[in-house]
């Protein structure tokens, strides 16, 4: 019989270890394989940080204190993960240094995981991977997310979740939550939690191509119905909060990073017990070097964790392009004020009821959006002809939103039921969309005005339009068009499928169950009138 409960290890920020101390590194990898079958160990999560010095002269002596270290887990082969933090791609983790993964990717790269059976992948930088687990008859995803995660890494990232929406998700990245409240360090104070982005203004970002833990949690973390655990390093304290995601489901986010400890940490790790029956996570903060446990309120903590609530109830698919190999939203913008200009490669798309801000005529922006080749009956990856929609959900990136205290009118989704392309234009289009012939039902509306400020997504039910579609109507796209009110002169830019930032891109989420009765499928392709797809006991965290 298999045992219920099992332990996650955690390794926060190894950096001065590496450098000055690497026999408490050592110390802490041996004692979990000494103690591998006494507590059950089934995973190994790395914070990141491994080293103090990523690139210079002191790299190569660090690194191979480290991987001297490790290789006591690899030799072992106890599934585990490593995530990069700044110090290991910066030369001492300045912000502003020479940002530079080789060394890295030279010592904990995918080569690292070579032939291990728990090994997923890796992204195409090799610099974030994914590692498979099992305890207490679940079987678990562990994510490692490279430091500032891109945009780039995160939509490698949300192909791995699209390909096992049955399986929890325990995410490791490195900065992502700080507890500026309880730093001593002569940190200005601002509210715990994760980065705000003032934060930033005084500590920048180290990746160059890095985002924010806010955009990371809000793009990402929040979205996806799997992850139930946030496991972050960096910041010299410990501290953890919980959120609730998109699902409204609990997401744990925990910081530990002990480098402040005399001798680097002295050897403090993070043991995380999984007990599957009980629904709950125990969490203790023990150095093997001095056989001690902290015993504060965030080193001994329990969290509630219902793990069967985050595997996904029906099937899901996930649609947005460059993600999970889909390439096929078209959307684009006509404008009123230029009647014969096509946008169909902006990165933008703008809604407005008048993009000329003239106090004489009002000149709208109206933008189109469609999810083409969504529909296959029995295509993996699509949804079935016939299907019941249980939720679809549009989420939209604002670029830029209202700004006028005067007027913030709402914008408002329909279902198109005209054909269009992304080279149309107002013109094209006979004097641009208009009710009575080129949509119908209003779908949902939102608002411009980015309430709390710097929360730019719209997450918008169109599960009645996805449902007409899978009973076999022509999906002809949505489209969305500003409310006019006199004298307002302000309007939304949105991130279209063409932006460069891949995670911003309007994106499509769709859950059903599926009809596979061929009276129910030959009902929804007799009601069809065009091609399917259009054109083409511890202190408790709840």
């Amino acid at each position: 019989m298999a045992q219920e409960r099992f332990v996650v290890i955690g390794l926060p920020d190894t950096q001065k270890y590496s450098e000055n101390y690497p026999e408490i590194f050592t110390a802490q990898t041996q004692w979990i394989v000494d103690n591998r079958e006494a507590l059950n160990i089934e995973f190994i999560s790395h914070y990141g940080d491994v080293v103090q010095h990523g690139t210079g002269s002191l790299a190569p002596r660090e690194y191979a204190n480290a991987k001297a270290s490790m290789s006591i887990l690899e030799r072992a082969d106890i599934p585990h993960g490593v995530v990069a933090g700044n110090h290991d791609v910066l030369e001492s983790g300045g912000v502003g240094q020479d940002y530079d993964p080789s060394n890295y990717l030279q010592n904990f790269g995918p080569q690292w995981y070579e032939d291990r059976s728990w090994f997923g992948g890796a992204s195409p930088s090799g610099l974030s991977t994914y590692q498979r687990f099992s305890g207490g008859e679940q079987n678990f995803i562990a994510l490692h997310l490279h430091l500032e995660t891109p945009h780039a890494e995160l939509a490698w990232a949300q192909s791995i979740i699209n390909a096992n929406r049955d399986k929890p998700v325990m995410v490791t990245t490195h900065r992502y939550l700080q507890d500026a409240e309880d730093y001593t360090g002569g940190v200005p104070v601002v509210e715990s939690g994760r980065y705000p982005d003032l934060w930033y203004n005084f500590e920048g970002q180290y990746n160059p191509d890095g985002i924010r833990a806010e955009e990371l949690f809000n793009h990402f973390i929040a979205t996806n119905r799997n992850i139930f655990l946030v496991n972050a390093g960096h910041f010299h304290e410990e501290y953890r909060q919980t959120s609730i995601n998109n699902h409204g489901l609990p997401v744990h986010e925990v910081l530990a990073d002990y480098q402040d400890d005399p001798n680097g940490g002295n050897g403090y790790l993070r043991i995380m017990e999984f007990d599957t029956a009980g629904d709950r996570i125990n969490v203790s903060s023990y150095s093997p070097t001095l056989n001690d446990f902290y015993t504060k309120d965030e080193s001994q903590f329990s969290l509630n964790v219902d793990f069967d609530r985050y595997k996904a109830p029906n099937p899901t698919v996930y649609f947005q392009n460059g993600v999970s190999g889909y390439s096929y939203t078209q959307d684009t913008w006509i404008n009123e004020a230029s009647k014969d200009t096509s946008y169909d490669s902006d990165a933008t798309l703008i809604i407005d009821d008048d993009t000329t801000n003239s106090w004489l005529r009002d000149r709208s922006g109206q933008t189109l959006l469609r999810f083409d080749d969504i529909i296959g009956d029995g295509a993996e990856g699509k949804i079935p002809l016939g299907a019941t929609i249980t939720r679809a959900n549009l989420k939209l990136t604002l670029k830029e939103d209202i700004d006028n205290p005067l007027a913030n009118p709402d914008f408002s989704i329909y279902y198109v039921t005209r054909a269009w392309d992304e080279s149309s234009t107002w013109n094209s289009l006979d004097n641009g969309l208009n009710n009575a012939s080129d949509y119908d039902e209003l779908i949902n509306p939102f608002s411009g005005d980015n309430n709390p400020s710097g929360y730019n997504i719209r997450n918008i039910d169109v599960s009645e339009a996805v449902q007409r579609w899978a009973n076999g109507e022509a999906n002809y796209g949505l489209a969305i068009i500003s409310e006019k009110i006199s004298g307002n002169d302000d309007g939304i830019d949105l991130y279209s499928s063409e932006a460069e930032e891949i995670m911003f891109r309007p994106s499509l989420e769709v859950e059903y169950t599926s009809n596979n009765s061929s009276s129910a499928i030959a009902a929804a392709l007799n009601s069809s009138t065009n091609l399917l797809g259009g054109l083409s006991e511890l202190p408790v965290s709840t």
